[in-house]
């Protein structure tokens, strides 16, 4: 898309992004693409294969696929914790993306508060929509379900695995604001926004 535009058309342009608390996405990602959750898993089968058979000393895909094996959330965490992360997007930080060279944002939107923000942000283009991946208004984030389950998963892995998993994503929880997921406001950012 750089090589499209000048310079001056992205500084003059109106941008935004939504992050999202680091171990929320950590789990989302591992439900929606890795795990074996009937509403969503599987999109990502082939890294969940190669996780499995790495994690558990399987030699052979085929094998994986036959018993319909899939990664636990303990074997995705100490398979991001071997690599240092992933160069798939779903798993790595946020922060590498939002690098993008000569580009502001006018806004960095939590997915947290991006149903209170969508108004303000959209009608910046004079657009009436939501954002997507909006939580329900009514919806509290602290209570959507990647959150309790990170708050669940993280709290049962090793303390050395959830160390390191936390210093790969520290510059996104240092750039970003957020909570760690022992922190009462869970997965809210550490500054108050009014929804």
């Amino acid at each position: 898309m750089r090589n499209k535009y000048e310079d001056s058309t992205f500084r003059r342009a109106f941008s935004f992004t939504v992050v999202r608390n680091p171990w929320s996405r950590l789990v989302s990602g591992y439900r929606d693409k890795l795990s074996d959750e009937e509403t969503q898993g599987g999109d990502k089968r082939a890294l969940g294969i190669k996780i499995v058979q790495e994690m558990r000393g399987i030699e052979r895909a085929r094998t994986v696929e036959r018993l319909n094996l899939y990664p636990t959330f303990q074997e995705y965490a100490e398979y991001l914790v071997k690599y240092n992360g992933s160069e798939n997007p779903h798993f790595s930080p946020q922060f590498g993306t939002l690098c993008i060279p000569k580009v502001r944002y006018d806004f960095i939107v939590p997915l947290e508060y991006s149903g209170p923000l969508s108004s303000e942000v959209l009608g910046k283009v004079s657009a009436n929509a939501s954002l997507l991946g909006s939580y329900d208004k009514s919806s509290d984030p602290r209570l959507q379900k990647s959150a309790l389950f990170a708050k669940e998963w993280l709290s049962k892995l090793k303390p050395d695995i959830v160390e390191q998993l936390y210093r790969i994503f520290k510059t996104d929880f240092t750039l970003l604001n957020y909570s760690n997921f022992t922190h009462s406001d869970f997965p809210l950012p550490l500054y108050n926004v009014k929804t």
